[in-house]
């Protein structure tokens, strides 16, 4: 039973699902549209893109698991997907979305770059960075929501712990990570 739920907490906590999930509710919510249809659409190209290269590569045999928990299979999603974020990034720039989106996905970016450079050493969790720096980045926009999401990161931590899928240093790297990157993204904003 605890590791069906730690199975159910780890998909939940996925960065390719809650990411756009996180967008869906923003773009329901009937009091203010955070979200316009244009960053709907690149956000959503984005993931598709994202999502299809890690299913593909699970299907080929190039990772072992949807998450890429394998250290080294994890090196080829981070070169594939940098340059596909400062793609989104220009198309970000180009369209000329909200200053704090641009901000917010450019510091996302270097999030990312960091956790490359840092998965030579170690293998982050990027569940639990990603979650975190989502949480951060969100409480902006819906305080509440990033409270819930913050309390929720450490389920993520947990799920993850129990599944094995990453050792306790690896977890508290992804939360270390995820918090500066976030805590960077509040001081500037």
């Amino acid at each position: 039973m605890k590791i069906k739920i730690a199975q159910f907490i780890s998909v939940l906590g996925h960065p390719l699902l809650l990411f756009p999930f996180l967008i869906l509710i923003f773009n329901l919510n009937d009091k203010e549209t955070v979200f316009s249809h244009t960053l709907s659409l690149i956000y959503g190209i984005f993931f598709l893109v994202l999502i299809a290269w890690v299913y593909i590569g699970k299907r080929r045999g190039k990772y072992t698991d949807l998450d890429v928990s394998n250290k080294r299979e994890r090196r080829s999603l981070y070169i594939f997907a940098l340059p596909l974020m400062v793609l989104v990034l220009f198309f970000l720039f180009y369209t000329k979305q909200p200053v704090y989106i641009c901000t917010s996905f450019s510091i996302a970016t270097l999030m990312l770059l960091a956790s490359f450079g840092i998965n030579f050493l170690i293998k982050i969790s990027m569940h639990v960075a990603i979650n975190i720096y989502l949480a951060l980045a969100i409480i902006f926009v819906n305080r509440r929501l990033g409270v819930v999401l913050i309390l929720f990161t450490f389920l993520v931590m947990w799920s993850r712990l129990v599944l094995k899928r990453h050792t306790p240093k690896e977890v508290v790297t992804g939360l270390i990570i995820g918090s500066l990157f976030g805590l960077t993204l509040v001081l500037i904003s």
